[in-house]
Parts: C-alpha cells; structure tokens; sequence
C-alpha cells in the first residue's frame, strides 16, 4: 500500500517578503550607530515615531546619544525645537510638533531622573509609562522655578539647634547645577545594611551627587 505524503504547506507571499531588519535597524547600520547612540535612535524612530529627518535634524544639533539627553532643560528642548520649526527648511528648519516636543521632554525627564538616582534605564519601565513621564517633567519644570527657603541667620551659640536645623531646611530647597538638592554637601554616611531601592527619590538624588 502506498502512503502518500501530505501535501507540503505554503508559505505565505508575505512571510517570505518580510525584511530582515526593522526600518531603524537599517537606518542605524547605515549610520553606524552603537550604544546608547543606537538605542536613542531605536526609540525615537520605532516608539515615538519620529521621522528620520528629525532624529538627523537632533544628531545634528549635538543630541544623538541618551547621555545627551541628561540635564537639558526642560524649557530648552521647546527653545530649541520652536526655532527649528520656525526656520524655512533651506535654512536648517525642521518640523517638530507640540506631541513630539513633549515626547522628548519626557524621555529626557527620564533618563535624567534615572541618572541622578544611580539606577539602570529600563526602557520596559518607560515604554510602559511613557504618557506619565510627559506630567512628570512638565511638573518638575514649575517646582525648578520655585523659591528657595530663606537663608539662615547668623550662627548663635545659644540657639545652634534651630541654626543647624534652618541650615538644612535652606540646602534641602536649593538644587545644585547637577540636579540633587544642595543638602547632599552635608549628607551623613548611609546605613550599610539599606537597601538602594527602598530610598525615595530625594534621597537617591543626594546620595548619588559626587
């Protein structure tokens, strides 16, 4: 008795056109992007969706790698992107709407909160959340503008308890130029059993000031 094999199965037009690589995979090759240069790539053009004219347009201006991103101001990015929209293209202009304007204020929001506490980037964390980060930065952009508490007087012996303690109010309000409140040049050695990840964000700021 013969037994004929069951005819093969086809494959599909379309799984045999699918390409090898994504378009920002090509697009980084061709660049030679490595690191954090590709990987800034990978989530402005696959994530956000930014054209490859802007994410050029960004490299161009000096922004093509995540450590980039870290402390640019939060009121420069709109600056900066406003005037490059308003420019005609034969002078440099490239389009950035308000959405993408706060996408990138938002991933630099995040990377840059993630510096300043000494941990990882997790892009599944920001992916997952990345709406969120757009509140979070324009909300760190109002309380930067906020005053800081009044200086203290002048050291009294008599009173040195609540002269130490309007010290530490006054530093706790100020944020130095690397973004931790000014308190973390009189920060007090950690408990070496603490876990790292159970501190607030405050504190991680302070502690991991140099």
């Amino acid at each position: 008795m013969n037994i004929q094999p069951p005819p093969a199965r086809a494959v599909p037009a379309a799984a045999v056109a699918a390409p090898l690589f994504a378009q920002w995979e090509i697009e980084a090759n061709i660049l030679n992007l490595q690191g954090e240069h590709r990987l800034l790539h990978q989530l402005l053009r696959e994530f956000h969706s930014f054209s490859r004219d802007q994410c050029a347009k960004l490299r161009e201006e000096g922004y093509s790698s995540l450590s980039d991103l870290i402390n640019w101001k939060f009121q420069e990015i709109r600056s900066l992107l406003k005037d490059l929209s308003n420019r005609p293209s034969n002078r440099g202009g490239q389009r950035f709407g308000d959405r993408k304007i706060k996408e990138l204020q938002a991933l630099r929001w995040f990377i840059t909160d993630r510096s300043r506490r000494g941990l990882t980037f997790d892009f599944d964390l920001y992916k997952a959340e990345a709406t969120q980060y757009i509140s979070f930065a324009e909300i760190d952009s109002e309380i930067d503008k906020d005053e800081a508490a009044d200086k203290p007087e002048k050291f009294k012996y008599a009173s040195w308890n609540k002269w130490e303690e309007s010290v530490c109010i006054y530093l706790d309000s100020v944020i130095s130029k690397n973004g931790a409140p000014l308190s973390y040049v009189i920060r007090k050695d950690l408990d070496v059993e603490i876990e790292w990840e159970s501190l607030d964000r405050k504190t991680q700021q302070i502690y991991t000031a140099p």
